[in-house]
C-alpha cells in the first residue's frame, strides 16, 4: 500500500499553508491508502483524527495516521508511534531513550547540499531514513538513491507537504496491508517498506543510462524523472560532456519551458564521468508516427522543422571549422574503406560520390567557414521527443531534442539534409508515412521559421542527404545489410 509518510497542516504548522481537509482530500484523489500528518512538534490526538476523517467525508479504508517531526542533533526526525507531543529540541540519543518502541525516520537528511557519510545513516538509533523529497532538489534526491544502493539501510520517502500541489507526491511503498501506527511503525522496523519510484538500467556503448521516475503523478500530470548517464570511457565522456554543456546553454537562451525544448542539465560531474539531467515526459518522433492519426503526424512533423530552424537561428559558433573538415575526411575514408572492406557490389557506383561530395564539401568550407553555425549533427527521429505537459490539454504539446554529441560547425543546410535523408531511410518499412511527412513541407517549415537562408540552400540540402546516404550506407554494412533491398533503394537515392 501506499502512504503519505511526511506532510504538515496550517492548523499546527506555521510553515503550511494547506487545510488539514484538503491535505487528506488531495491524498486521497493521489489513489494513496492513507496518510501520516506529522506537524512540527505536534501529536494530533485520536479525536481531532476522527473529527478530521467526518469532516474531509472519508471512508474506514483510508487510513489518517499521526506522527510528529521534532529538531534533533541531526536535523529534523518523524517520529512514529510517541505516547505524547515532543514540544522541544531533542537529542537523538535522548528520543530513542524516552521512546524505544517508536519509529524515527530521519527526514530529508540530503537537504542543501549534505552528505551525510556511512556512519550516519547506519545509525542503529534510526529506523529508516527519508531518501526522497519535495524538501530536496532532484540533485540532492539522486544523492539520496546513490547512498541507498550502496549502504542497503531502510528507506522511505515522503513528501514534507506544507502546499496542496505537494500532497501525496512521493508516497511510500509497504508491502503488507497497515491498520494502525503500531502496524506502520513494525513494517519500517523491519524493512518492509521503500521509496515508491522506479528505477530503469539502459546500458549501451561505453555508457550507461539510468531512467528513476519518482513517486505520483502531479497536477501536471508528470512525475519527476532523472536520467543519470555513467560514462566508462573518457573520449566517449568528452563527448556526452560537450553534448551536455550545449543543452545546457540551449536551456538557459530559450530552449526551456516553452513549446521548444532541451532536456535540463542537474549536474556534470568531471569526478565520476556522471551527467544528471531532468527526465521528460512523451515519446521519441520515431515511435509516435506510427501511431498517431495522420494529421497529427503532420504536425509533428513541422514541428521538428520549426525547432530545428530556432536552434540555427541562435547562430552559435562554438567549436573551430577546421577540426570538422579533419574529421570529415576520415569520415569519407571510413565510408570508402566499408564498400571496400566487404567487396561491395555497389563499390564502382559510389566511390565516384564519395570523391565528389568530399570535395564539394572542402569547397563550401573554403569559401564560406566564417558564416559555419552549430548543427546539431544528428538531427533524426529518435532524437526528438514529442510530449504533453497535460495529458488532456494539447495546448500544452511540445518538443524536445536530445543528444548534442555529434554537434559540429557547418551550413546550416547540413542539419536539413541529414534529417530528410534519416527520416527517409527509418521510415523505409513506413511508405504510408512517407507519403504524408513529405521533404517539401519540411523545408517550407523551416524556411518560414529561419532569419538567414543562402540563396544556394536547396542545392547544399541535397548534397548534406547525399552526405547522409553515405553514412547510412556504411552503417548497413556495418550490421550485415550491405546488399538488402534497403541498401539497393538507398544506393539508387543517392546515385
Amino acid at each position: 500500500m501506499l502512504l503519505e509518510m511526511h506532510c504538515h497542516t496550517s492548523k499546527y504548522s506555521k510553515c503550511s499553508q494547506i487545510a488539514p481537509v484538503n491535505l487528506v482530500k488531495q491524498v486521497k484523489k493521489k489513489e494513496l491508502q492513507g496518510v501520516v500528518i506529522t506537524e512540527h512538534h505536534y501529536l494530533w490526538g485520536e479525536d481531532e483524527i476522527k473529527a478530521l476523517r467526518v469532516e474531509a467525508e472519508l471512508d474506514e479504508n483510508f487510513l489518517i495516521m499521526a506522527g510528529q517531526e521534532v529538531e534533533t542533533d541531526i536535523g529534523h526526525v518523524l517520529v512514529l508511534g510517541a505516547d505524547r507531543t515532543i514540544e522541544g529540541e531533542i537529542s537523538l540519543k535522548d528520543l530513542r531513550e524516552l521512546f524505544p518502541g517508536a519509529g524515527l525516520v530521519w527526514a530529508h537528511p540530503f537537504r542543501n547540499g549534505s552528505i551525510p557519510g556511512e556512519q550516519k545513516l547506519l545509525n542503529s538509533m534510526l529506523d529508516a531514513i527519508e531518501i526522497f523529497s519535495m524538501n530536496q532538489t532532484l540533485k540532492e534526491n539522486y544523492l539520496g538513491l546513490k547512498a541507498w544502493h550502496e549502504y542497503k539501510f531502510t528507506a522511505v520517502s515522503g513528501s514534507d507537504a506544507h502546499a496542496e500541489d505537494m500532497a501525496g507526491v512521493y508516497p511510500a511503498q509497504f508491502d503488507h496491508p497497515i491498520l494502525t501506527i503500531e502496524d506502520l511503525v513494525t513494517e519500517i522496523k523491519k524493512s518492509r517498506c521503500r521509496p515508491f519510484f522506479k528505477e530503469i538500467l539502459r546500458s549501451g556503448t561505453n555508457i550507461v543510462v539510468t531512467e528513476v521516475t519518482i513517486g505520483t503523478k502531479g497536477e501536471d500530470e508528470s512525475r519527476n524523472r532523472i536520467i543519470l548517464k555513467n560514462i566508462t570511457d573518457d573520449k566517449k565522456w568528452d563527448a556526452v560532456k560537450f553534448s551536455s554543456n550545449i543543452t545546457a546553454f540551449l536551456y538557459k537562451n530559450g530552449f526551456a519551458e516553452n513549446q521548444f525544448r532541451v532536456p535540463g542539465i542537474i549536474e556534470v560531474n568531471e569526478k565520476e564521468k556522471l551527467i544528471i539531467e531532468v527526465g521528460q515526459r512523451g515519446k521519441n518522433l520515431f515511435d509516435l508516427l506510427a501511431h498517431v492519426d495522420k494529421s497529427i503526424g503532420m504536425n509533428y512533423f513541422k514541428l521538428t522543422a520549426q525547432w530545428l530552424a530556432r536552434f540555427h537561428n541562435k547562430a552559435i559558433r562554438q567549436g573551430e571549422a577546421e577540426g570538422v573538415m579533419v574529421k570529415e575526411r576520415k569520415r569519407f575514408d571510413s565510408y570508402l574503406n566499408a564498400f571496400v572492406g566487404t567487396k561491395s557490389p555497389y563499390l564502382r557506383q559510389i566511390e565516384p560520390i564519395i570523391n565528389l561530395i568530399k570535395n564539394k564539401e572542402e569547397e563550401i568550407y573554403l569559401k564560406r567557414k566564417d558564416s559555419f553555425i552549430l548543427n546539431h549533427g544528428d538531427y533524426h527521429p529518435k532524437n526528438i521527443i514529442i510530449g504533453q505537459d497535460r495529458q488532456q490539454d494539447i495546448t500544452t504539446l511540445f518538443i524536445s531534442v536530445i543528444d548534442f554529441g555529434n554537434a559540429i560547425l557547418f551550413p546550416r543546410s547540413f542539419d536539413v539534409g541529414y534529417f530528410l535523408s534519416q527520416f527517409e531511410s527509418q521510415f523505409y518499412a513506413h511508405p504510408e508515412i512517407l507519403k504524408y511527412c513529405k521533404e517539401a513541407d519540411f523545408i517550407d517549415t523551416y524556411v518560414k521559421e529561419s532569419d538567414n537562408i543562402p540563396a544556394d540552400f536547396m542545392e547544399q540540402v541535397a548534397l548534406f542527404k547525399i552526405r547522409a546516404n553515405l553514412s547510412i550506407a556504411a552503417y548497413l554494412i556495418k550490421v550485415g545489410k550491405g546488399e538488402s533491398p534497403e541498401m539497393k533503394a538507398l544506393i539508387s537515392q543517392t546515385t
